[in-house]
């Protein structure tokens, strides 16, 4: 009792173009997701190592000290929602026109004969 294999390649989509996907990414973007990974990796093991201490100390009896772990804490997890917002960001690319376009120049610096 097998069933016949379904394709939904051809279907899923078909003839809709998404302009977030067709658009490429900014230049430059990859090495800045690699750096917030990084970023926040390392807070994911400071808010770790923060949580080990505050149970430590719940467990020493000593509860009065948790309030500034906790908003150490409470920080970090704000600065990992402001890189979230960072990335997510959309950069304005200003778009040289005229005399400022990259290719209104021609050879060799000197603007672009008419003839040619």
């Amino acid at each position: 009792m097998s069933r016949p294999p379904t394709s939904f390649g051809s279907s899923v989509g078909a003839g809709r173009s998404d302009p977030v996907v067709e658009e490429p990414p900014p230049p430059g973007q990859a090495p800045v997701v690699a750096a917030a990974l990084a970023i926040g990796l390392l807070l994911l093991g400071v808010q770790l190592w923060l949580l080990t201490i505050a149970l430590d100390l719940f467990l020493a009896g000593r509860g009065g000290d948790l309030w500034l772990i906790a908003l150490l804490s409470g920080l970090i997890f704000l600065g990992g929602l402001v890189v979230l917002w960072l990335l997510r960001r959309r950069p304005r690319l200003r778009r040289p026109g005229g005399a400022e376009a990259p290719f209104a120049r021609g050879a060799w610096g000197h603007p672009p004969s008419e003839g040619a």
